[in-house]
């Protein structure tokens, strides 16, 4: 039986004594290391010696360069890590071997080039109060929320990282290492090996870079761990749901600690008119794409496609080619293990009690419920998907009718994928971020986040040390139709792969 460690530090660090616990995922023995309190104080104290001795005497092109080795590395299908990787993640994540290399090695890892970042300094707010071209899109400044943390220079920021997107840890490490702060990551249960493997990558490279970065695979029912954790951290920086929400902020605010929290959002697509002829089929294969993209796990997933009416192909008509080229997705990017069979089943169920109740409810979904297409024309509400491939697409008279429909889901409302003109996407965009959207990209892309662009309001380098207060809304590209061929190439390559 195969046996995966799901934690990293410093070999050096004397830890004697330690011991571990033995679980099975899958086939897959997990090793995880009993940490106690002063076990994670002499790794912190390793973890800031090196920091001293190796982040604050070496220049950044140096850490670009490991950087930028380390991502050609894991780009290369050949490599020993990506092959252990390839063993290792799709039965304890169970996502299908296709998601875990095409999706994420191929396409997400090769998002973190450090290159693209912008290290010049915060922006101000008062010079993007209009969409204003920055990078590769635009950003603008939608709103103000109260000033919560000033940190200019964090010596050691903590991460804690959901499991349903495959490679969150590498994103982490990459972006502390710009700013010369150590590291620790809290792997998740559900996929608690990804970090410490790429640890091990960084150390095969660059120890010294490596060994700045501890992975500490603990349990959210150690309080007095991770409260030890979090006093002595600068920062913390969390993904998860609502459940871990909660938590997270009541240990945060009994260690007096800034917290830069991500939780559970919404995100749909919007579809115009003008994007409904010759265009309809290549629009309904990103969009499928967006829905397949890990299994619609991801908080920057479509769960409802809204399309305009008064286009040659009309909104049941795209539901049907929708639904066409989900079937043609599973060859590409098949679901795994963990398919959600259920809550589809669950929302077919309600989708057909609809229906038969008279509410004008369409169904396309195969005879295996492998993917769930529900078009519902009406549009008094916006209800969740249940996710794993199940969307609704629903007809809208005028995208500009969308902000007042979904403005009750402000909170939750995160990743806009778009299909429209430019002109009428700078004033929609307006609107939506107004609602409370922060980041508009093109179909294709939902959940591929550039390295420039902010990440539920705030830039992901920039919240590393601070938050004044700004709220970000970005438009990823310039020219939506040079973005949809763009996206179209990439979905290309995949195809050539299968």
């Amino acid at each position: 039986m195969t046996t995966a460690d799901c934690h990293f530090w410093d070999p050096d660090i004397p830890t004697p004594d330690l011991q571990y616990t033995y679980t099975d995922i899958a086939g897959i023995t997990i090793r995880k290391p009993i940490l106690t309190t002063q076990t994670i104080a002499t790794i912190l104290a390793g973890l800031e010696h090196q920091r001293t001795e190796y982040l604050c005497s070496h220049s950044l092109p140096d850490i670009f360069d490991t950087i930028m080795d380390l991502i050609t590395q894991w780009a290369d299908p050949d490599s020993p890590w990506r092959r252990i990787a390839h063993d290792l993640l799709p039965p304890i994540t169970g996502y299908s071997p296709q998601m875990i290399e095409e999706w994420g090695f191929n396409v997400f890892l090769q998002t973190l080039d450090p290159r693209d970042l912008p290290l010049t300094g915060r922006l101000d707010p008062h010079h993007y109060r209009q969409f204003t071209p920055y990078c590769t899109g635009y950003v603008k400044a939608a709103g103000k929320t109260p000033k919560y943390y000033d940190n200019d220079q964090p010596k050691l920021i903590g991460h804690i990282c959901a499991g349903n997107i495959v490679g969150l840890p590498a994103v982490e490490m990459i972006m502390d290492k710009l700013i010369d702060a150590a590291t620790w990551i809290k792997p998740s249960t559900e996929e608690p090996v990804f970090a410490a493997l790429f640890a091990h990558s960084m150390e095969s490279l660059d120890p010294d870079l490596a060994y700045t970065i501890a992975v500490l695979p603990l349990d959210s029912t150690q309080t007095d761990l991770n409260e030890y954790l979090f006093s002595h951290s600068d920062l913390i920086r969390a993904t998860g749901g609502e459940i871990a929400r909660h938590s997270l902020m009541k240990v945060a605010d009994s260690c007096k600690k800034p917290l830069a929290g991500h939780w559970h959002k919404f995100s749909f697509i919007t579809i115009a008119r003008e994007y409904l002829s010759d265009q309809a089929t290549l629009v309904a294969r990103l969009a499928a794409l967006d829905v397949s993209a890990w299994d619609q796990q991801g908080c920057f997933s479509p769960q409802v496609i809204f399309v305009e009416n008064r286009g040659q192909t009309s909104p049941r008509q795209f539901a049907e080619l929708l639904a066409n080229e989900l079937q043609s997705m599973m060859r590409i990017l098949p679901k795994g293990v963990k398919a959600g069979k259920i809550s589809i089943l669950e929302g077919y169920q309600e989708a057909m009690k609809k229906q038969l109740l008279g509410s004008p409810v369409q169904l396309f979904s195969p005879p295996s419920h492998d993917y769930l297409v529900v078009y519902d024309e009406t549009t008094d509400t916006v209800e969740p998907s249940p996710q794993f491939r199940a969307i609704t697409v629903k007809p809208i008279n005028d995208i500009n009718e969308i902000p007042e429909l979904v403005r009750p889901l402000h909170r939750f409302l995160q990743t806009i994928g778009v299909a429209v003109p430019i002109e009428r996407l700078l004033p929609y965009a307006e609107a939506m971020g107004a609602c409370g959207a922060t980041n508009i990209r093109v179909l294709g892309e939902m959940t591929l986040q550039k390295s420039w662009e902010p990440w539920d309001g705030r830039f992901p380098l920039e919240e590393l040390l601070r938050d004044d207060g700004s709220n970000w809304v970005s438009i990823s590209f310039k020219d939506m139709d040079n973005a949809l061929q763009a996206s179209m190439t990439r979905l290309q390559t995949l195809h050539k792969d299968r």
